[in-house]
């Protein structure tokens, strides 16, 4: 009886596996997607509007601006004046790029790249005094407690 126990036990084994092998597998109930609420998308929306309203202060209207503007601290570019070295050191911050200064150019021209960038840094980083006379003229430390106390 001894002998034929571990071929009895093998032949448990594959016996077991072989049915559960044969199982079906158990239906899975399908994701419903629900979508933003109503009060994200109002968070989402107020955060846009505060880009742009901060775009058209910066640079004095909603269309590209090609060429630098100069200041006091060198040129700034794009509709949210980005210094160049501005650009390059908050995009390696955010996501570990490294540009270059004719990309940090190019980039401060494409509104959506440049607003992304912006939107990490006031959002996310909590930095809006990069933009210290149209954050005082927008109301940016107030708006953005209005958007917070938005989203709970």
């Amino acid at each position: 009886m001894t002998a034929h126990r571990p071929a009895t036990l093998l032949f448990l084994l594959v016996a077991a596996l072989g049915l559960a092998a044969c199982e079906k597998p158990k239906p899975q109930a399908a994701a419903v997607g629900t979508g933003p609420t109503e009060q994200e998308m109002e968070f989402n929306d107020r955060k846009e509007s505060l880009l742009q309203q901060l775009a058209t202060c910066e640079s004095g209207s909603w269309g590209p601006q090609p060429q630098p503007i100069y200041g006091g601290r060198g040129a700034y570019h794009g509709r949210f004046q980005f210094t160049l070295r501005t650009f390059m050191t908050y995009t390696r911050m955010r996501d570990g790029t490294v540009i270059t200064s004719k990309e940090a150019a190019e980039y401060t021209q494409d509104y959506y790249k440049a607003a992304s960038l912006t939107w990490y840094m006031i959002y996310e980083l909590n930095e809006p005094w990069h933009w210290p006379l149209c954050s005082r003229k927008l109301g940016i430390p107030n708006q953005l407690k209005m958007i917070r106390a938005i989203s709970g």
